[in-house]
């Protein structure tokens, strides 16, 4: 991240990105952290905040010699993961067929074998007392693992498989190991004698979940649930206690008791079943909000976690007196791409998001980022727009549909107050409320037209609005990209990608001027807060500033590639452009330089939500799914950089002292190469070579640490550039050199700049100096020896 001393400056406060890909969910045993697949790693999720607190993986931590060799060759891609129960380790299953065992505490690989599966390993399960494994392959094979021993107990392979649901008896005295086959049968083996005791055949579909009624030794039942829609009661002999029908395709079961089993479906319903009467009860209202994949439990906190097939993660509390769920937390596992992002609400307490997605994503930004996610758009929403602080937000996509939403402080959600399903013929790509002004906006769409709307309130159905058109025309023969309004609410601007940026009377809809220069499409168009300027961002890689007076160029400022979003910031003063490749960059308009380069994004950076003027932050969404929260540090660095001038000038005095004190020579040696004083450090070794005192530079040469050394090598590389300085450097090398070839490391931290390389050619031109030098000596003397 570049700077520019003195300036504006902004940091990473916080970065939400991907945690979860798909696959196997974990839940911790405090019911604080949340463990997810993502990829060839293992997230560690804080539930509350929604952040990465650790990665178990070969990218995370590279610990022997034998993950090193592979991990040069390829990621090793994590196929399944389990977490001991009552212990501190994670189990995880590789694509290479080996299994890692990590250490949560300093995620470390404490164990890593060959599973001989011949194949991908698909499941990992441990047993209640955390001191077996089991692994399911790809080949149709359970083997069972005594880790700590690195012994193979048992292997299975009379069933049909591979097997996706893995579980040991729940209690760590018995022997049983329970698989669910493909060929919707559930297994039952004893590990000990290597035998079938029975097989489960009652489903006509896949088996999706199976859990046990408690974890006694004398536990006599086991529900299972399938996609057949039927839940089935089994003892654990393997006879068939009862069918019970739940007309759902059900992906997650556990009992609540052994009178009572909660079971999740796709359509994204938690039911509460009695086995007695077989009475179903509806826990939560999901509204088909959400297809679940995997339902968890939690025994200290007594709440519930769905998994969604869009990657989210549910948290619920039960309500035991209304039997009911409530959802008290949504964690965004994969955003994909963020489209555009916008604060909500009168503080700003809100921030409201696109993505690749037909949902909204509503953030609470004071509750650690809880997440709403709000239905209505039945196709790709690309853009977001709030009139100022206001609760207000207007949303459109490529449904060609705009719907006006109200916020819901109190409960986290926002209401459809108006809704227009036909408002375009192709999709709408931005828009836009007029400046602090919720009751015009304007919206364009990729066939280049451009629609100016009233919002009206009803009057027989209070706070509910419909929209008027006011205008209709088309504004460019391409796709317009974006649409703003001025300040004062007089002038629209549109910008196309037809290479300009067209101004519009906001009263009469005429136009009124045309901002020519770009050689590619515009993206971005604003105005200037405070004067009568507006800029531009293209495609050909250009920010362009121009004068509203005349529709002139007034500056150009260069990016490496195209230039996705432009905002003016701090009154004006300021301006932040995004880019393709990433990349944020901070300018000042008075000079028309780079201020600061933010590096944070790896791929296009699409939107930015500025605040008010009184906030300290501002947020940027890209296609790499991150969202980061940057933090405005300039008065933090202007404080540092004071404070660490006043120390520099204390031990600037501190070393004037000690120079001036001959018994002190070692220690201000030391601190002037701390201070960075090549000429300072220069002055003490010549004192030591004009008395030819060698033996004492050498021992305080010696006493240096690695550090030090290293500063002292930086100081020698410009003392020899001058052959007036050049015996002073020669010595130091050779000091140096000489302790680095009997100390290889020490050679290897010195050299790690290549300064040995650098030095060396004014090392050989000194010695050729030196050698014409004597060579002319020696021809003198000859001279004065035969006059």
């Amino acid at each position: 991240m570049s700077t520019v001393e003195g300036e504006k400056k902004f940091t990473v406060d916080t970065s939400y990105t991907n945690f979860y890909t798909g696959g196997d969910v974990a839940w911790s045993n405090d019911g604080q952290y949340i463990y997810c697949m993502n990829g060839n790693a293992v997230n560690l999720v804080e539930i509350v905040t929604g952040l990465v607190k650790r990665t178990y993986g070969l990218n995370a931590n590279i610990n022997t010699e034998g993950d090193k060799a592979f991990s040069e060759e390829d990621e090793d891609v994590i196929y399944s993961f389990a977490l001991a129960p009552r212990s501190d380790y994670l189990l995880t299953a590789h694509r290479s067929s080996l299994l890692r065992l990590w250490h949560l505490e300093d995620g470390k690989v404490k164990k890593l074998w060959k599973s001989q599966h011949k194949g991908p390993i698909v499941k990992v399960a441990f047993n209640p007392d955390c001191r077996l494994v089991c692994s399911s392959g790809g080949d149709s094979s359970l083997r069972i693992w005594d880790y700590e021993n690195s012994r193979c107990l048992a292997a299975f392979k009379d069933f049909s498989g591979p097997s996706y649901l893995v579980h040991f008896h729940p209690n760590a005295f018995k022997t049983e190991i329970f698989a669910a086959g493909s060929d919707n049968s559930i297994y039952c083996w004893n590990f000990h004698t290597k035998e079938l005791i029975c097989k489960m055949s009652g489903h006509i579909s896949q088996v999706t979940a199976f859990c046990f009624a408690n974890r006694n030794s004398d536990c006599e039942f086991m529900a299972s649930v399938g996609r057949d829609k039927v839940l089935i009661i089994w003892r654990l002999n393997g006879t068939q206690e009862k069918v019970i029908p739940i007309y759902d395709e059900l992906e997650g079961a556990f009992y609540a008791n052994e009178r009572e089993v909660i079971v999740a479906g796709t359509k994204g319903d938690i039911k509460l079943v009695k086995l007695k009467s077989g009475k179903i009860s509806l826990l939560n209202e999901s509204r088909g909000e959400y297809e679940i994949k995997h339902l968890l439990r939690n025994d200290v906190t007594q709440q519930l976690a769905a998994v969604t097939v869009d990657h989210n993660i549910l948290i619920f509390e039960r309500d035991a007196e209304n039997q009911s769920l409530n959802c008290i937390k949504q964690l965004i596992g994969f955003n994909d791409e963020i489209l555009d992002i916008t604060f909500l609400g009168e503080s700003e307490r809100f921030l409201a998001m696109a993505t690749n997605s037909k949902h909204i994503k509503l953030y609470d930004c004071e509750k650690g980022m809880n997440c709403k996610i709000i239905p209505g758009h039945t196709d790709t929403v690309m853009c977001l727009s709030t009139p100022g602080l206001s609760n207000m937000l207007l949303s459109a996509g490529k449904d060609f549909a705009i719907i006006l939403w109200q916020l819901n402080i109190e409960e986290c959600t926002l209401h459809c107050m108006a809704k227009n399903v036909s408002s375009h013929t192709a999709a709408i790509g931005c828009i836009s409320f007029a400046y602090e002004c919720s009751k015009t906006f304007a919206s364009v769409c990729q066939s280049g037209i451009l629609k100016v709307w009233n919002l009206k309130e009803i009057e027989q159905k209070g706070g509910e609005f419909q929209f008027n058109i006011k205008h209709a025309a088309i504004a460019h023969d391409k796709e317009v990209n974006c649409v703003t309004y001025s300040p004062n609410n007089k002038i629209i601007a549109t910008a196309s990608q037809d290479k300009l940026a067209k101004l519009w009377s906001a009263e009469t809809f005429t136009s009124l001027g045309i901002l020519r220069g770009h050689s590619r499409g515009v993206w971005c168009v604003r105005f200037s807060p405070v004067d009568q300027i507006a800029v531009t961002s293209s495609s050909d890689c250009s920010l362009r500033i121009w004068s509203l007076a005349n529709l002139s160029c007034l500056k150009r400022l260069e990016h490496s590639s195209t230039v996705l979003k432009a905002e003016f910031l701090h009154h004006g003063r300021y301006i932040i452009s995004t880019s393709s490749d990433g990349l944020l960059k901070l300018w000042s308009i008075k000079t028309s330089t780079c201020i600061q380069t933010m590096e944070g994004h790896d791929d296009r950076v699409w939107s930015l939500a500025m605040p008010s003027s009184s906030k300290m932050h501002f947020f940027s969404a890209a296609a790499d799914s991150k969202l980061i929260k940057w933090r405005d540090i300039t008065e933090e660095v202007k404080n540092t950089e004071i404070d660490n001038r006043q120390q520099q000038l204390l031990q600037e005095q501190s070393l004037q002292n000690l120079l001036n004190e001959s018994k002190n020579t070692k220690k201000a040696f030391i601190l002037a190469l701390k201070l960075g004083k090549p000429k300072v450090s220069y002055k003490i070794i010549n004192e030591y070579i004009r008395k030819r005192d060698y033996s004492g530079m050498e021992e305080i040469v010696s006493a240096l640490d690695t550090d030090q050394r290293r500063s002292l090598l930086d100081h020698a590389k410009m003392w020899i550039t001058n052959s007036r300085y050049s015996q002073a450097s020669n010595l130091i090398l050779k000091y140096l050199l000489a302790e680095m070839l009997v100390d290889p490391g020490l050679q290897r931290s010195l050299n790690s700049a290549n300064l040995v390389e650098v030095l060396t050619p004014y090392t050989q031109r000194h010695f050729k100096r030196l050698t014409a030098l004597k060579t002319d000596l020696n021809y003198l003397d000859f001279l004065v020896q035969n006059i």
